[in-house]
């Protein structure tokens, strides 16, 4: 089946079967499986209505009891604690930051101890240890983020190579963090990391062929079609991914730029306030734990062609030996299966702006 306009195409395929359920006394049990394809890197996705009955077997609530003794337990040792951080966290030299680290109000920025980048820099949010996502208010993300473009401008004075930026947010340790208390990591690099590198390759190639940048064309269609698109905040422009890369996959595009660190104040501000909007659904919707990536580039040769631009999604609840949500399927085949289909996701989340 195929939808939407000459230039981009939202492609699935279809699939009916049926099984005898073991659980059922053998009667027969229908399936219909879907295939999306995303219109512009082709990576796929798997939706199965009956995944939600296994979702519910496999992922958990939430065990409240293990949360807190979480909590309790790594707040002892926390380096990003208030107590602590002067003294646990690095500093950058004099010639890039006189005062070692930057701050405002509760967030500070300093160099991650264990760089993966040039420049790899972690950002604490906040003097609060734990955060349900619902206390994820705006004013917290954002100064995160004016933190985040301080430095970005930094970096661009000094280093004209370092062209892509990557801010980046593990939440918990089921999305892959190594410490409870809310934080960004972002990079600042000569070289994309593979994901970002292909969206900018598949825009150019995009923009090469078509003469218009794709990812104007997807606010338009979507905005269109009215099935994913969300809200507009500001320059940003909501949409709920038609073919997931994660779990409950929500991505904002900015209309206008490709470069993190050319946004103004007002576009951080909006920014902010659609991330909070978010996870207050995914708190809605039962979870807790998240990442996001916010994806940048600053050279004359994508201005055109690419835009600034974030994924975020959910990952898997905390409980006792909680199984985590990646296996083949996503890190082996990158594909990822779909248990709110986006345009329901989007219903949802229209709400909340």
């Amino acid at each position: 089946m195929h939808n939407g306009c000459p230039k981009i195409t939202f492609e699935t395929t279809e699939s009916s079967l049926k099984i005898l359920h073991p659980y059922k006394g053998f009667r027969e049990d229908f399936h219909r499986v879907e295939v999306r394809k995303d219109p512009l890197l082709g990576h796929k996705s798997i939706y199965n209505a009956n995944l939600r009955e296994k979702v519910k077997f496999f992922f958990a609530d939430c065990d409240e009891k293990l949360i807190q003794e979480m909590i309790a337990t790594s707040a002892k040792t926390c380096p990003f604690c208030p107590d602590n951080l002067d003294k646990s966290t690095p500093k950058y030299p004099r010639e890039l930051i006189p005062e070692g680290r930057l701050r405002l109000a509760e967030a500070v920025l300093f160099p991650n101890l264990y760089p993966i980048g040039k420049y790899h820099s972690v950002i604490c949010l906040t003097n609060v240890h734990f955060l349900n996502l619902s206390q994820f208010i705006p004013s917290l993300i954002e100064h995160g983020f004016v933190l985040a473009q301080r430095f970005v401008n930094l970096v661009y004075a000094r280093d004209p190579k370092a062209l892509y930026v990557a801010i980046n947010a593990n939440y918990l340790f089921p999305a892959g963090a190594t410490l409870v208390h809310p934080h960004l990591q972002m990079l600042v690099t000569p070289d994309p990391l593979t994901h970002h590198e292909n969206l900018i390759e598949a825009g150019e190639q995009f923009y090469r062929k078509h003469g218009t940048p794709y990812f104007l064309d997807l606010i338009s269609e979507e905005r269109g079609l009215n099935m994913r698109y969300v809200a507009q905040e500001g320059r940003w422009h909501w949409i709920a991914a038609f073919s997931p890369i994660g779990m409950n996959e929500i991505m904002a595009i900015h209309e206008d730029t490709s470069d993190f660190g050319s946004l103004m104040s007002k576009d951080l501000a909006d920014l902010a306030y659609g991330i909070s909007r978010v996870l207050q659904l995914y708190e809605t919707l039962g979870y807790l734990s998240f990442n996001y990536s916010l994806m940048s580039v600053r050279s004359p040769h994508v201005r055109d062609s690419y835009r600034c631009l974030i994924r975020i999604i959910n990952r898997q609840n905390l409980y006792l030996n909680y199984r985590n949500d990646d296996y083949f399927l996503q890190k082996l085949l990158h594909s990822d299966f779909i248990i709110n289909t986006p345009e329901d996701l989007a219903k949802k989340l229209r709400q909340y702006f």
